[in-house]
């Protein structure tokens, strides 16, 4: 759940909160180190998707090249990464993650192989995982080993065709507000070449959600015998399916080392022939492997050939191509060298009430922020000149040197203040409402609206799961003998049993939403209990519904359930705005909520 920031700081202090976690420990080094030339798709574009490379690698750098991305890496985290096929793999070993993964408080996920092996079942899973480390230095999720879900692969951004409509992926996916792909990126007996695509899609598929990407929906128990352009179109479409699910909250970082042409899913690859090369990350996933493809292919083949040979018989480009064609990303991108940016960065120091800057080039800003017990209570935004100024600065105090305060970008690393005296006491801003967004989503349509809806109104949300869910057969309006048609036909059987219909803190919340499908021109029985089971007296209660195409609210015959709670006019989404983000937080924003 989305926490609401407790001490009402304006916006810009807002902003600064968000971002001291990435800068709050960087550790700067000096000292220009060769970046291997990239190919055609490298730009000077601004336009183009930046990636980000460094070439040490090392714990350090991996955490700084991941925090010149900006994320906000929000909620409960998860770090999807290959755990590695005993004996001999080469996975990313846990001493080089450790750092990134714990500065996240992030979980490493993994899901069930379909080839067999070591992987191929949890307990086997979790083993491996133990045998190689990961359990020491963060929690483990193999996320199908209580099954599966299916998520929708969004219609493509530029017109072209999807290879696969759906993706079936671990079910514990939806227990993680954003995701960290951490790929090492390397040959594969399949798909040419792994890195975040791949990552993204066959690691992150179930057991059968793998074998339907390799066959192109054909099999869910088998990965054998599919087209293998359709498999790499497939991986595609898996990779933009996961990404819609997370609403974008995903960043990409590709580690080249111990380049094999074989994949970590391989116990015992062939020894690597290219030398090691660097850590590189992006919000964008294709321009991210395109970078990395443009390395491998303007490197010496004495070292690249077996590997580009390996792409190029498995037609590994194509996943590229069709990425690129369906919206995913793109194959262009600004290759930005951060070994060689820190050559020429100011330096900064406090000592007894004063700020000193030393080499600053151009304008920059320096934030002095206050914390109490942790919590950010006060920031001042100032602006940086070389020289020595005076400020007044408690014991715990924070200063960073940006750029700007809008790109975030830092210029040298945190001090904090050491001596001085305590910080005052502060007078607590009233907290603002708080707000919930409860719903039931048969198909996912709701609960991607309920989702913009909590993003807009800062809200926490709460799902109402049927004890026994509803299938897709279930859901088959033109079949008199579904479920659904049968529960509207006898209304003794609307009554559905939810997993709960309690919600934690329940009386804190001062406005709810109410989200549901629309079930014959009325919102669907699964929310009755809801509604009857819990008192919304003093509560400000707002409905939204989603439809195939009428746009009704359909909340009658929810209200008549409860003679509480202030309840307003709603709104009703078409299944065609229901992706509209922009929209949803429009109609949010003219709420005027407090």
């Amino acid at each position: 759940m989305k926490e609401k920031l407790k001490n009402g700081i304006a916006f810009v202090v807002s902003m600064i909160m968000v971002c001291f976690v990435f800068v709050g420990a960087a550790v700067w080094n000096g000292g220009s180190k060769d970046v291997f030339a990239v190919g055609n798709y490298e730009t000077d574009s601004s336009d183009a998707p930046k990636v980000y490379m460094t070439t040490d690698i090392t714990p350090e750098s991996l955490v700084k090249v991941y925090n010149k991305l900006g994320f906000n890496a929000e909620g409960k985290v998860a770090v999807k990464m290959s755990t590695g096929e005993p004996p001999n793999s080469n996975y990313l070993r846990p001493e080089l993650i450790k750092d990134l993964v714990q500065s996240v408080d992030g979980t490493i996920v993994e899901c069930n192989t379909a080839y067999g092996g070591s992987r191929s079942s949890t307990a086997m899973h979790k083993q491996v995982a133990r045998d190689h480390g990961f359990y020491d230095i963060a929690d483990v999720d193999i996320m199908d080993e209580d099954g599966d879900m299916t998520i929708n692969v969004p219609a493509p951004k530029t017109g072209a065709s999807s290879r696969i409509t759906t993706n079936r992926v671990g079910s514990h996916l939806q227990n993680y507000d954003s995701l960290i792909s951490l790929a090492h990126f390397k040959g594969h007996a399949m798909a040419g070449f792994g890195g975040a695509i791949k990552n993204m899609s066959i690691g992150i598929g179930s057991t059968a959600g793998k074998c339907l990407i390799h066959t192109s929906g054909r099999s869910s128990t088998s990965p054998w015998g599919g087209n293998q352009d359709n498999f790499c179109e497939s991986m595609a479409d898996a990779t933009s399916s996961v990404v819609d699910f997370f609403n974008g909250k995903v960043v990409y970082v590709n580690v080249m080392n111990r380049i094999s042409i074989d994949c970590d899913c391989d116990g015992n690859p062939a020894e690597p022939d290219m030398h090691d090369v660097g850590i590189l990350a992006s919000t964008d996933p294709v321009a991210l492997d395109q970078a990395c493809i443009d390395i491998v292919y303007n490197t010496d083949r004495s070292e690249s050939g077996t590997l580009i040979n390996r792409i190029e018989q498995r037609n590994g480009l194509h996943t590229l191509e069709h990425a690129e064609e369906i919206g995913l990303g793109s194959r262009s991108y600004q290759l930005i060298d951060i070994d060689s940016e820190d050559e020429n960065l100011p330096e900064m120091s406090y000592a007894n009430g004063a700020v000193t800057i030393l080499g600053l080039s151009g304008e920059a800003n320096l934030i002095h922020a206050s914390y109490r017990n942790g919590v950010l209570v006060a920031a001042e935004i100032l602006k940086a000149e070389n020289g020595t100024q005076p400020v007044n600065a408690y014991k715990g105090d924070k200063f960073f040197l940006w750029d700007s305060v809008a790109s975030m970008k830092p210029l040298f690393a945190a001090i904090t203040v050491n001596d001085g005296a305590e910080l005052p006491e502060i007078t607590p801003v009233p907290e603002a409402d708080k707000t919930l967004v409860v719903y039931y989503s048969a198909t996912g349509t709701t609960e991607r609206v309920a989702n913009y809806i909590a993003n807009a109104a800062d809200a926490d949300i709460f799902e109402l799961e049927p004890v026994d869910p509803y299938t897709s057969a279930d859901l088959n309006y033109s079949n008199s003998q579904s479920r659904v048609v049968r529960e509207h036909d006898n209304p003794e059987l609307q009554d559905i049993e939810l997993v709960s219909t309690s919600v934690p803190n329940w009386d804190e919340y001062d406005t709810v939403f109410i989200g549901y499908p629309i079930w014959w021109h009325s919102a669907s029985w699964v929310v009755y209990n809801f509604v009857k089971d819990n008192d919304f007296t003093g509560k400000t209660v707002i409905p939204f519904s989603t439809s195939a195409s009428s746009g009704e609210v359909g909340d009658d015959i929810i209200k008549d359930m409860t003679a509480t709670g202030d309840w307003q006019t709603g709104r009703g989404f078409r299944s065609s705005e229901s992706r509209n983000e922009t929209l949803i937080k429009t109609w949010v924003d003219g709420l005027n909520l407090k």
